[in-house]
Formats: structure tokens, C-alpha cells, sequence
């Protein structure tokens, strides 16, 4: 028995323990997720939930805001 691993398992749990078939199987499941746009992970290879024109808006209304902010201030 290790010091890491207290129940004296000599493996880790990661992705060597699974057989083939499963490896498929959650590539499969994780092209679903990443096609249907469900996977939000940070790893995850989803584009940006923005799109470029909701982008564009957010950046228009944040530089009015500061626009706005100064011409109060000043």
C-alpha cells in the first residue's frame, strides 16, 4: 500500500482504466453534448455561447456606459 493511495490500489482512476468500448462510448456521448451545445465544462470544445453580434451589443452598450459615465463626471 502507498502513501497516496490509502485502499492500496496500485492504478490510477483515470482514463487508462476504461476498456475500449467505453472510450467510444463517451466519444460518442461527448460529440452529442458538444453538437447539442450541452457541454459547458471548461475544457469543453463548444464555441462561445455569444455570437458575434450579441458580442458587438455588449461592447457598444459598455463603451456608451463609459461614454456616459465621464460626460457625468466631467
Amino acid at each position: 500500500m502507498s502513501d497516496l493511495d490509502p485502499a492500496g490500489n496500485s492504478g490510477s482512476a483515470g482514463e487508462d482504466d476504461q476498456s475500449p468500448s467505453s472510450r467510444k462510448v463517451d466519444a460518442r456521448n461527448r460529440a452529442i453534448a458538444q453538437d447539442a451545445g450541452l457541454d459547458r465544462d471548461l475544457e469543453s470544445q463548444v464555441p462561445p455561447v455569444y455570437g458575434r453580434f450579441t458580442t458587438l451589443v455588449i461592447a457598444a452598450l459598455a463603451a456608451l456606459a463609459v461614454v456616459l459615465l465621464l460626460w457625468i463626471l466631467i
